[in-house]
């Protein structure tokens, strides 16, 4: 099955670490479309001398999908680069509850943060 929508940065907390290099971010998020949620991701990114900056996280989604309520974890890896943010998305097996007991999946999102304009996204999902 496939979810498309998008999602909305609704609130943005985060720490850089001068030592290593590191910032951790706390973001709330907002979806909407085929996934109608809230969402609570952390991350940890570096950004070199590169001009480009690249991350980690996870993100914790509840709310519903298709006709199922319920949440579950999804991994992002991903980058940054002039005003653009790409990440590929894994639900964690075993993280879904509710009626989203037993998802798997993969996606993407995309950012372009000089429009203001909400994120992309895709996730292919099925259930064991």
């Amino acid at each position: 099955m496939l979810a498309f929508g998008t999602v909305k940065l609704k609130g943005i907390n985060e720490i850089f670490d001068q030592l290593t290099g590191l910032t951790r971010s706390k973001l709330n998020h907002l979806y909407a479309g085929d996934i109608e949620a809230e969402a609570r991701f952390e991350c940890l990114s570096f950004a070199g001398d590169t001009g480009a900056a690249n991350f980690v996280g996870l993100e914790h989604i509840t709310g519903r999908i298709g006709d199922r309520n319920g949440g579950f974890i999804v991994q992002h890896i991903g980058w940054i680069k002039s005003g653009r943010t790409e990440s590929t998305l894994n639900v964690l097996r075993g993280s879904g509850t509710g009626d989203l007991i037993g998802i798997k999946g993969h996606g993407r999102t995309t950012w372009t943060s000089d429009t203001g304009n909400p994120s992309q996204v895709l996730l292919e999902y099925s259930f064991d």
